[in-house]
């Protein structure tokens, strides 16, 4: 599943009302089509988040299926900039982003064989909100600056 230690968290990017959904300018990686799709995601991980946190299953299981088809959409989008500016961590990169899409098939499995329980939100927060915040600061600000330095040398 997904997991691993909130290093954005000790960055200065820790969340308002304990959430790591939240959407906050230090995130930006200053490529507009990219952030605009990560403020999107921000937005429907904090209501998948929400309605975890409810258990209701009405709005858990549209929601992820949402997210997993957009995750979808903007890990292609950001793999085309990679490939296009030759952006030379694309394969790691590209792993995270394998990884994340198994991770939330494997949530959404589990959502249909047991309904949004306490465990699921948890990993939803934990797991989907963590790995998202890190990997938007971490991961995505890297190529953003790999492609602002492209762009500042034209």
């Amino acid at each position: 599943m997904v997991a691993g230690p909130a290093l954005a968290r000790g960055k200065g990017l820790q969340a308002q009302e304990g959430s790591l959904a939240l959407w906050t300018e230090a995130l930006s990686v200053g490529v507009p089509e990219i952030d605009a799709q990560h403020r999107e995601l921000f937005s429907r991980v904090e209501r998948l988040l929400e309605a975890s946190l409810r258990d209701d299953r009405s709005r858990v299981a549209p929601l992820l299926e949402f997210l997993r088809d957009y995750v979808a959409v903007h890990f292609e989008a950001e793999e085309r900039l990679m490939l296009e500016q030759r952006y030379p961590g694309y394969r790691l990169h590209k792993a995270e982003h394998d990884r994340f899409a198994r991770d939330l098939r494997a949530m959404e499995a589990e959502l249909a064989a047991t309904g949004p329980t306490g465990d699921l939100a948890g990993r939803v927060d934990r797991g989907i909100a963590e790995w998202l915040r890190d990997h938007v600061y971490l991961t995505d600000t890297a190529l953003g600056r790999f492609v602002r330095s492209l762009e500042e040398a034209r």
